[in-house]
């Protein structure tokens, strides 16, 4: 009995879950994953164990960079603010894993929620069809070469007012170059000089961001 217990809790164990910073919610415990529906589309997401009875959501696994969708999918997907599990629990979505939809090549768009804090390295690396992306208002950090080889990238609204952490490299130079950057009314002072932001060649402030 004991072993089939422990089998049943490895098969719904992540393996290797890629981890950040220590407050990073990509570092938050292990519980499960499941695939689930995602605006009519499976989805792989893992469930955490936030701090004290907080529950959180994460797309994708990692397992050995496995992507969360499958990498054939067309369009746009939406990810949900929110997703109940098998048990009745509601756990918020908080993050995307390293290469969740990595090599997506025909993947246009992904909406996230406002509830996203933290977008993992390599999360979108080569959606070569991927051509814009709107980051949320709580938005925390963004780690390396989310948006790497991403040629069709061409719109990026930044909702985020301050305190966004990113790495030097999230974004081609050729993006950067070419993409137009959206940013929220009256935040041009604040990015202007930021690191990467302040190196978009085209920025524009968006009154509705």
């Amino acid at each position: 009995m004991i072993a089939i217990l422990l089998s049943i809790v490895l098969l719904f164990t992540p393996l290797c879950l890629h981890a950040e910073g220590k407050d990073s919610v990509l570092a938050s415990p292990r519980v499960f994953q499941l695939p689930v529906n995602c605006d009519g589309r499976t989805v792989m997401v893992t469930f955490l164990r936030g701090k004290g009875q907080e529950r959180h959501a994460l797309v994708g696994c990692n397992t050995y960079g496995k992507p969360a969708i499958d990498t054939t999918t067309v369009g746009r997907i939406i990810i949900p603010d929110s997703i109940t599990a098998p048990n009745g629990i509601r756990y918020w979505v908080k993050g995307i894993s390293r290469h969740a939809f990595a090599y997506c090549t025909r993947l246009t768009e992904v909406v996230m929620p406002e509830t996203m804090t933290d977008i993992g390295d390599q999360s979108f690396i080569g959606c070569t069809s991927l051509t814009q992306i709107t980051l949320p208002r709580n938005l925390v950090v963004i780690y390396p070469a989310a948006f790497r080889d991403c040629p069709s990238l061409n719109l990026i609204r930044l909702r985020s007012r301050s305190g966004l952490s990113v790495y030097s490299d999230i974004f081609d130079k050729s993006t950067i170059d070419k993409a137009i950057l959206m940013i929220p009314a009256g935040t041009s002072d604040t990015f202007k000089n930021s690191l990467v932001w302040g190196l978009f060649r085209y920025r524009m402030e968006d009154y509705d961001l």
